[in-house]
């Protein structure tokens, strides 16, 4: 019976092999790098990475019914670990040595919570290096980082983290099934091992300040702040007043340094650390 391709789980297969040659030149894996790969489908891109000089690579892939595929290549490369399971709860803590690198086709439906969930649990244990593909709109929003009107809490972290660029567009006729849209490939490379930085995706005061002030875009930060936080206006005013901004700043004109002045505002991040809120801000970071 022919495979049954599920794209409500974003079942695109990349068939282009010269994409994957362009993504492992653009890697240069090492025989020191340990990679994660995240729905590795048939194994097309698990192929490429298995032939450079990585040490590991872990592949977590939720629909078994691809197990057969896969295990012949794990048997034939004892490099290859699976995992079986949803990548967006999956527990990173089992992955020992923890990853170096993330390198994916990641499933369009899952990219933001997905790459919140990778950060959160591997930034500051390893991680160095990222080139996922993904639809070129999510691309956008990844690689835009503050003080632009595509900026978003993901593009903010990863940009103080370190720097998210696109490299090349990917043809959706490079996939099968043939998606609607195009897609990019973004590299991610992480700046040193300054803690406090690699550790802002797990910060709760963070989290929170960016998604309470993306709650809306056409509000202003005092609006925003209010409405997420209870901050009265007039407080809110004066915060921003002492960070040289305008009480009709929005969230997307802030430069990258007012988002970690403001961040590290002890005035606000008590106001943020009291707010009783009833779900996690990770829920709304996007």
């Amino acid at each position: 019976m022919a495979f049954r391709y599920n794209t409500d789980i974003g079942q695109n297969f990349l068939r282009d092999r010269s994409i994957v040659d362009w993504m492992m030149a653009c890697a240069r894996l090492t025989s020191r790098d340990i990679v994660l790969e995240v729905g590795p489908g048939n194994g097309v891109l698990t192929r490429g990475i298995l032939g450079t000089e990585c040490s590991r690579l872990d592949a977590i892939e939720l629909d078994t019914r691809l197990r057969g595929d896969m295990e012949a290549i794990a048997d034939s490369d004892r490099r290859l670990a699976l995992h079986w399971g949803d990548a967006v709860n999956f527990d990173y803590s089992r992955l020992t040595p923890p990853p170096t690198h993330v390198i994916a086709n990641l499933p369009y439906h899952i990219t933001t919570p997905l790459i919140w969930r990778l950060i959160e649990a591997l930034s500051g244990s390893g991680l160095r290096y990222m080139l996922v593909m993904v639809q070129v709109e999510a691309a956008s929003r990844l690689t835009a980082g503050a003080g632009n009107r595509d900026s978003n809490p993901l593009g903010i972290t990863l940009s103080a983290m370190g720097e998210a660029s696109v490299k090349r567009r990917v043809s959706r006729t490079a996939f099968y099934p043939t998606p609607r849209v195009d897609s990019a490939i973004v590299e991610v490379k992480f700046s040193g091992d300054n803690t406090s930085i690699l550790g802002l995706p797990r910060d709760k005061i963070w989290r929170r300040l960016l998604s309470g002030s993306f709650a809306s875009r056409r509000k202003t930060l005092v609006n925003n702040w209010w409405g997420s936080f209870g901050i009265p206006k007039d407080t809110s005013t004066d915060i921003l007043a002492s960070h040289s901004l305008g009480s009709l700043s929005r969230p997307e004109e802030i430069s990258g340094a007012s988002w970690t002045a403001l961040y590290m505002d002890a005035a606000l991040a008590s106001a943020i650390d009291n707010k009783d809120t009833s779900s996690d801000a990770n829920d709304s970071c996007q």
